[in-house]
């Protein structure tokens, strides 16, 4: 079934809800185990299960004074992710 839009609020909405659509939808999904750092660029990591992050292999200088942590399952965290290392768990990692 097509929407029709019929006033302007309606047009702009649809518009907006297309663009929007458009901006967090991934290119490329990535299913990471504990290996070595995978390259990114990722823009969000969701935990299926949980995760500890080892920030020691990974890139992630838009973060100051970070340490290791955990991504509980169901969580998703969102950022600039030059890679990605896990020590344990099993997250996807999102590229645009």
């Amino acid at each position: 079934m097509t929407f029709t839009a019929r006033t302007d609020t309606e047009r702009l909405l649809v518009e907006l809800n297309s663009a929007l659509d458009k901006t967090v939808e991934p290119t490329e999904s990535v299913l990471i185990s504990p290996t070595a750092a995978v390259v990114g660029p990722f823009y969000a990591i969701t935990a299926l299960a949980d995760a500890d992050v080892d920030v020691s292999e990974c890139d992630m200088s838009f973060i100051t004074g970070i340490v290791d942590f955990q991504i509980p399952k169901g969580v998703t965290i969102y950022g600039k992710f030059a890679s990605i290392a896990i020590t344990s768990g099993k997250v996807i990692g999102y590229k645009k």
